[in-house]
């Protein structure tokens, strides 16, 4: 049998906080002998690099604890763990208790005023921007990572041609219009912001604030979280919503960027376990909007064509993503 690498299995316990009889007990539980063991422990333990990977390893055991001090008031809060349904909130005790208090909420009444309510269908997209060029996500169902590889999924297709094959109703998660498109998009779909107002919890920037959505039922974005505050609304359709908090980081299987291992895993609505992270679940419909907040897991899937803008511009400067620097492997 080949021989374990004891300097991986030492730098592993060593950022775990592990004593010297914990790494001795875990090279022997890899296979080697008890006296190698001792020998490579007692060598290691003499290095600086061994030193800084304990204080590491202690700073990363300190913050686990605040973290799961943040779960441990989640769960005692009165009403527990669980979302928030808020109506016409006025923006002072919204930004207040939940913007800034980093809390998800659903919210109902704060785009009853939008024409998109009752415009918005297929055969209104294609009188009004049919003739556009956009651009999509497509081929996605062939690569499990069309999230991270979102690049290479990019293409121009005839708005028609997609809305004709919308008709359809399949349920698939080949095709998507996204966030990521809207480069290209907010320009070639600009008549459909005609059919948006203002919202009262946002701060107005422009007249093509917000990003555009659009695919059939069966879309799914995969568990991540988002490197600034977001507000979706739901148009056209309904969209199932799940979301597991910052302080599951440790149960989010966290080892690339901002995606989580569990991907499309529909995990289960509630507390959790030691091994599975606390979720909460709701479904947003026409008119209706969850507020996303920086750092909370989600996972999005369309239960319906559904239709949906997104929003960044809040009453704050939202720009968590400028110091953010852990986009490769972690």
């Amino acid at each position: 049998m080949p021989q374990p690498d004891k300097r991986v299995l030492l730098a592993e316990g060593l950022a775990a906080g592990e004593d010297d009889a914990a790494l001795r007990a875990r090279l022997v539980g890899a296979g080697v002998s008890a006296a190698s063991a001792k020998y490579e422990v007692d060598r290691i333990v003499r290095d600086p690099m061994a030193a800084a990977l304990r204080r590491q390893g202690a700073r990363m055991a300190k913050q686990g604890w605040l973290l799961a001090n943040l779960d441990r008031l989640a769960r005692e809060a009165d009403g527990g763990f669980a979302l928030d349904t808020l109506d016409r909130p006025d923006p002072a005790p919204f930004y207040r208790h939940y913007y800034e208090a980093n809390r998800p909420a659903r919210l109902t009444g704060i785009v009853d005023h939008w024409p998109a309510l009752t415009r918005w269908s297929l055969d209104h997209f294609e009188a009004t921007c049919g003739a556009a060029t956009v651009e999509a996500q497509v081929e996605r169902e062939r690569d499990g990572d069309y999230e991270l590889a979102k690049d290479a999924h990019r293409r121009l297709v005839r708005f028609a041609e997609l809305i004709d094959w919308l008709r359809g109703d399949a349920a698939s998660n080949d095709i998507y219009l996204t966030a990521y498109n809207s480069g290209t998009n907010a320009q070639a779909l600009g008549p459909l912001w005609d059919d948006l107002a203002p919202v009262e919890l946002l701060e107005t920037r422009g007249n093509r604030d917000g990003f555009f959505w659009l695919g059939p039922r069966g879309t799914l974005t995969p568990w991540h979280h988002d490197l600034t505050n977001n507000l979706l609304v739901q148009v056209l359709g309904r969209k199932r919503v799940r979301m597991a908090p910052p302080w599951a980081f440790a149960r989010m299987r966290n080892s690339r960027h901002c995606f989580s291992d569990w991907a499309n895993e529909p995990l289960p609505a509630g507390p959790g376990d030691a091994g599975t992270p606390p979720v909460l679940e709701t479904v947003i419909g026409p008119g209706e909007a969850i507020f996303l907040p920086v750092g909370w897991w989600h996972q999005v899937e369309a239960l319906d064509l559904s239709a949906s803008m997104s929003f960044t511009n809040f009453r704050r400067p939202n720009a968590h993503v400028e110091d953010y620097a852990s986009y490769g492997a972690l």
